[in-house]
């Protein structure tokens, strides 16, 4: 192991204790049915900040791996129903809750978007918590087993820059006010760490923004 292994095996660490923390100071570890609003709201600017911190934690894990080269694979074709049988799996679709999936690469920042049509709409009363119960397992799911995700980052990484995108650059995280110290220190050097393991991308930066997924 070398201080690099070190260094995310500590951030993936710390990350997860400080999503459980944040589930337990909002006692949503007991899943509740509904919590205030203002603990909505505060709960959700968290998670969003330890997204974007496992997002760039992703990347730097990509950027070490060593990816085979791609085999194509033939589409197989799907096997035929029985006879007198009916598949009816998308009527189901409807029914079931929406999922919560993490954006594994962030969009390029584009021109400011017109705003003046948009109206404040000011919500009342509790709020469901199992929204941010289904963000935070899967955000826990990715801490515990991160291999994956940083292997799906790391191809598409290789597809732009075969394409001669921009690089990826990791401005200041915003929220770190909303962290402990030292994960506010340790995402600062994960910020850093990316940008230099992006120096040899040849095409010149333009700042990538962390989607607003909440």
């Amino acid at each position: 192991m070398d201080d690099q292994t070190d260094f995310l095996e500590q951030g993936f660490d710390d990350l997860r204790n400080e999503l459980l923390d944040t589930l337990g100071d909002a006692n949503l570890h007991l899943q509740p049915e509904t919590i205030t609003r203002c603990l909505h709201s505060r709960v959700r600017a968290k998670l969003k900040v330890l997204e974007t911190l496992l997002r760039r934690l992703l990347v730097l894990l990509a950027m070490r791996l060593d990816l085979a080269p791609v085999r194509p694979r033939a589409a197989r074709p799907a096997s035929p129903l029985p006879e007198g049988a009916e598949d009816v799996t998308a009527s189901f679709r409807a029914h079931l809750p929406p999922q919560y999936r993490m954006v594994l690469m962030p969009r390029p920042l584009g021109p400011p978007g017109n705003f003046n049509s948009l109206k404040a709409v000011r919500q009342t009363g509790p709020a469901l918590a199992m929204p941010l119960l289904r963000r935070a397992a899967v955000l826990l799911r990715i801490i515990k087993q991160p291999e994956a995700a940083a292997r799906r980052i790391a191809r598409l990484i290789e597809r732009m820059r075969a394409r001669g995108d921009t690089k990826l650059y990791c401005p200041p995280l915003a929220g770190r006010h909303r962290l402990r110290p030292e994960l506010s220190l340790l995402a600062g050097a994960i910020g850093l760490q990316v940008n230099a393991a992006m120096a040899d991308w040849p095409v010149p930066v333009r700042p990538i923004c962390d989607p607003d997924t909440s």
